[in-house]
């Protein structure tokens, strides 16, 4: 049980750190969804991962669509990173 609480905890920080991330990059003028192109390179390179769980990452356990298509976010294997793309 520990284990579980302590994973709902660690996701929950991410979580509120995420968002406080992509409040401020909206501010300071950022986009804050993914370009469709990189959103299509990030959602094929999850495709091919092995941490790939039916759509849930079981290295951080997002859920990869969610998490692919926020520009600030990154893989937690490397595979692929955020990008600050300024709004036009």
């Amino acid at each position: 049980m520990l284990a579980e609480e302590e994973l709902m905890i660690k996701m929950v920080c991410h979580f509120v750190v995420s968002m406080a991330r992509h409040w401020v990059a909206k501010r300071l003028g950022y986009q804050i969804f993914t370009p469709a192109a990189m959103q299509a390179y990030r959602d094929h390179q999850c495709g091919l991962c092995v941490w790939n769980d039916d759509g849930q990452c079981e290295k951080c356990n997002c859920l990869i669509l969610s998490k692919t298509m926020m520009a600030l976010e990154e893989c937690p294997a490397g595979k692929w990173h955020r990008v600050w793309v300024r709004k036009m």
